[in-house]
């Protein structure tokens, strides 16, 4: 058991790693898992709607961490203080699915050539909002191990089992050791075409080819698409907001709680 010592109140402590081990419980998004279940006559197409090079050359090509998409709200607060990184972390998701809803409709109302523009933008989208949310718990190092880390947090939010989410949870578990403890609190403006490495962008694209075929087996129906792609594209930044949540509240837990991959039960308040 570990004291608590840190910056949080005991309770509240337990409250945020309680939230944390409900997330790694919680089997992948049901969504995907659903209509892999009613595709299943057509799963060949499901598969390779959006073939993996597709996401990989979408993930190469988007300028996910250009500096105008970082918000103000992101990074105007201290990053010491938890509840503002939660509020921050909150504004982002809100954003993210604000844009993913609107331009998953429109681009679900042109059925399947609407897919050309829709898979970039869900990819960069998805790429911001996971470097925002880092953002708003203080990290932002322009480092090829955190261009790893977030493409791991995009592949976490794809996951397509549960084995898969556990292998992306343990992988992000072992980059946080090799991260340096000054990340924190490091912000730079990334700006440009900048993908991580090869290994991790393949694995991603390898991942998020299956994860959004699946989701988006519907969305090729012209105009019944624009319901289905503003319904799809809403859910996966939800799950990508819920990932990228999970991951950087880790990393912020471990660099100012001394907590690393602490569970609610290993926590003992003072008082008690």
């Amino acid at each position: 058991m570990k004291d608590q010592s840190g910056t949080l109140p005991g309770a509240t402590l337990v409250d945020v790693l309680a939230e944390q081990d409900g997330f790694r419980a919680a089997p992948p998004s049901a969504l995907p898992r659903a209509v892999r279940s009613i595709s299943r006559p057509i799963g060949y197409l499901t598969h390779r709607l959006i073939p993996a090079e597709v996401i990989e050359a979408a993930i190469r090509g988007a300028d996910w961490a250009a500096s105008g998409s970082i918000r103000k709200t992101a990074i105007s607060h201290d990053f010491s203080d938890f509840a503002a990184c939660e509020d921050a972390a909150i504004d982002v998701r809100r954003w993210a699915l604000g844009y993913a809803v609107t331009g998953g409709g429109a681009a679900g109302a042109f059925g399947a050539i609407g897919l050309a523009f829709d898979v970039p933008a869900t990819v960069t989208l998805a790429l911001r909002t996971i470097r925002l949310t880092g953002l708003c718990y203080g990290f932002g190092d322009n480092s090829e191990a955190e261009r790893v880390y977030i493409l791991d947090v995009l592949q976490l939010a794809g996951a397509n089992s549960p084995d898969d989410k556990a292998a992306a949870i343990a992988r992000l578990a072992a980059e946080r050791q090799d991260i340096h403890p000054d990340a924190w609190q490091k912000i730079v403006q990334l700006t440009g075409q900048t993908s991580g490495s090869l290994a991790a962008t393949r694995r991603v694209a390898a991942t998020l080819g299956v994860n959004l075929s699946t989701r988006k087996i519907a969305q090729v129906a012209p105009i019944v698409g624009a319901a289905v792609g503003a319904s799809v594209n809403g859910a996966f930044q939800n799950d990508v907001a819920s990932a990228a949540r999970f991951a950087y509240r880790e990393r912020w837990l471990a660099a100012n709680e001394g907590i690393i991959d602490g569970a609610a039960a290993d926590v003992v308040s003072p008082s008690s």
